[in-house]
């Protein structure tokens, strides 16, 4: 993975964990709401980070799929395809992304399904926290959100620029 990208999971997985006031590491898989553990030794944390970090990396990375599948299966296809009638284009403009994103939406939702079917396999030796504690939890560390921002938005950006790219050599090359 590369550097940025693998620096902004780890701010990600640093969101799965908190601490007690006395000052105890607490792993919460889900939401503070839900079930909590406490993570007492160091080769549990480094047993939970990596699983965590993968999950969170996939989903973000297939969420990341998402929003170019929208748009350019269609914008492919109704430029080659030669389909005239109004009624082809729209079943295209609409149909071709819809299913990209139904197959990339169910892939999430596998994707969390496995998480949570594994969680109670991961936190099996951890005890957990008890309701009196959940109020408590505070934040790890005080991360800043900057350069998971700054490489988010960028990446948004360089998405656009090349979808536009994109659509100028299109409209170009088919002309």
């Amino acid at each position: 993975m590369f550097y940025p990208y693998s620096r902004m999971m780890d701010y990600v997985v640093d969101t799965h964990f908190r601490e007690d006031r006395s000052g105890r590491l607490v792993f919460v898989p889900f939401t503070p709401k839900g079930k909590c553990y406490f993570v007492d030794s160091k080769s549990d944390e480094q047993k939970i980070r990596p699983f965590v970090k993968m999950f969170r990396s996939a989903v973000q990375l297939i969420s990341f799929l998402m929003y170019p599948s929208l748009f350019v299966p269609g914008l492919i296809l109704d430029d080659y395809a030669g389909l005239s009638p109004r009624e082809h284009r729209l079943a295209i403009a609409f149909g071709i992304p819809l299913f990209f994103l139904l197959v990339l939406g169910a892939l999430v939702w596998k994707l969390w399904s496995l998480y949570k079917g594994a969680i109670p396999a991961v936190t099996a030796s951890l005890s957990e926290v008890g309701p009196d504690v959940k109020g408590q939890l505070r934040e790890v560390s005080q991360r800043s959100w900057r350069l998971p921002l700054l490489f988010g938005v960028s990446s948004l950006l360089l998405m656009v620029l090349a979808l536009f790219a994109f659509v100028i050599f299109l409209d170009h090359f088919h002309r």
